[in-house]
């Protein structure tokens, strides 16, 4: 009974928290404030309780009373992942709350262990709310259609849940071709009304091909948020077709939560900015506005595993213009995407993962993903449309690669019937397994 009783105390602590969010249009200046206070607050605790950043400040010549506001920031050194993979323990204070120990995705190769305290969980789940309200989803009632994430997920029964909202949540598998789960899969489309759709982007997008494909029957959403995998341009217009309804991205890490969510006045991101702070890194030096660098960020309420300046592999821009819904909370022009692999030649030339990913841009072209073996032998999977000319394509994508990697690279490429995401969910556009020997250049 008493964990029963503690769940009915959190949701109801996130239910005012969430109230408070949306009730309080806050300025940005007093937005900066509640960020300026909240930091001081987590650096001296940091500082006298975790035995990395007392290092790391004591290592700096770093005093808690040196840390401010977020110009003081810099101060810090930037947080990587592998420095909180293999120090993970040292990120722990001797004294650790009550909290739920989480995996990140693995999208970088290896999965990362967090704790989450109750503080941060009902934080970012009153966010969750008041971004849900504003896009239609209403705190009671809702039906949510959530999407399995690869074809081996176990099945889902429908459930009720109520930390962030009180919603009876489905689940359908998009990739499984079973006759059973298809079945399954267009018997709950059809039951369901107006459901709000809130699933990763790739399995989102899996599911609107099978709505194009007539294997499942139309479905017409209440809201559509993706989340989880930059949402391209061509898959944004792929769901807006197929759903008819625009659809809003969410951009969260398991390392921050919820950090900023697009609203349905416009293309920015609004940052969830009284639980985190978001910076934007050139050259390990503050990005200009409105220029591209690497996403840092400092999650103002962790206090069970304190995440500070930790730069999590994203590129994305700022911006200072203001949104049309009139919402103060600062704002992320553009989700870039992740830092990916690029292709090492033997030659020792260096291509870029995003330089390749264009070349695989043709509206026939569902899905593709280049790889790079051990022997630097490259392949390149596709899939495409029905009426797709898959020779014409091949020939085409060969004379873009010849321009990037030279006459004497030949990449394989191979037409596909589908390309399964990883057991994350998520499909690396650009893998690289090779790695370059002195001796090998001039190959």
């Amino acid at each position: 009974m008493p964990a029963i009783f503690e769940k009915i105390n959190i949701t109801l602590k996130t239910y005012c928290k969430a109230y408070k969010f949306l009730k309080q249009q806050y300025s940005p200046e007093r937005i900066k404030q509640i960020q300026n206070e909240k930091l001081t607050r987590l650096i001296k605790y940091s500082y006298e309780n975790i035995k990395y950043y007392r290092e790391i400040f004591d290592a700096n010549s770093i005093k808690p009373k040196d840390i401010r506001t977020i110009d003081d920031l810099q101060k810090i050194p930037i947080l990587t992942k592998k420095e909180l993979r293999h120090q993970s323990w040292d990120f722990l204070p001797k004294h650790l709350p009550p909290c739920r120990v989480s995996r990140t995705s693995g999208s970088t190769g290896q999965p990362l262990c967090l704790f989450s305290d109750t503080n941060s969980r009902i934080n970012n789940s009153a966010a969750v709310i008041r971004y849900r309200k504003q896009l239609g989803i209403n705190l009671l009632g809702s039906d949510i259609l959530t999407l399995l994430k690869t074809e081996n997920d176990p099945p889902k029964p429908p459930h009720w849940t109520f930390l962030q909202g009180v919603h009876k949540t489905y689940y359908i598998n998009p990739y499984s071709q079973t006759l059973a789960d298809i079945d399954y899969a267009a018997r709950t489309i059809t039951k369901l009304k107006n459901p709000a759709i809130i699933a990763i982007t790739p399995a989102i997008k899996a599911l609107a091909y099978k709505i194009k494909d007539s294997k499942l029957p139309p479905l017409k959403p209440s809201a559509v948020l993706t989340t989880g995998e930059c949402l391209s341009k061509k898959v944004r217009n792929l769901l807006e077709e197929t759903f008819n309804i625009k659809v809003t991205d969410i951009y969260a890490c398991n390392e921050a939560g919820d950090i900023a969510w697009q609203c349905l006045a416009g293309q920015h991101y609004h940052i969830n900015a009284e639980n985190c702070i978001v910076e934007i890194i050139k050259d390990n030096q503050p990005a200009k506005t409105g220029h591209s660098g690497e996403v840092v960020i400092t999650n103002l309420n962790r206090f069970a595993m304190p995440i500070i300046r930790y730069k999590n592999g994203d590129l994305a821009k700022l911006t200072n213009q203001k949104c049309p819904c009139g919402c103060q909370l600062p704002l992320i022009s553009e989700i870039i995407g992740r830092t990916g692999e690029d292709i090492l030649l033997t030659s020792g030339k260096t291509v870029p993962w995003n330089q390749l990913k264009s070349y695989m841009t043709h509206q026939k072209i569902r899905q593709f993903q280049i790889v790079q073996n051990e022997d630097a032998a490259i392949t390149v999977n596709f899939t495409t449309e029905s009426d797709a000319d898959i020779p014409k394509i091949k020939t085409l994508l060969k004379s873009r690669f010849r321009s990037a990697l030279g006459p004497k690279i030949h990449p394989k490429f191979i037409a596909v019937k589908n390309i399964p995401p990883a057991p994350n969910g998520k499909t690396k556009l650009v893998i690289s397994k090779y790695k370059h020997h002195d001796n090998q250049y001039g190959a």
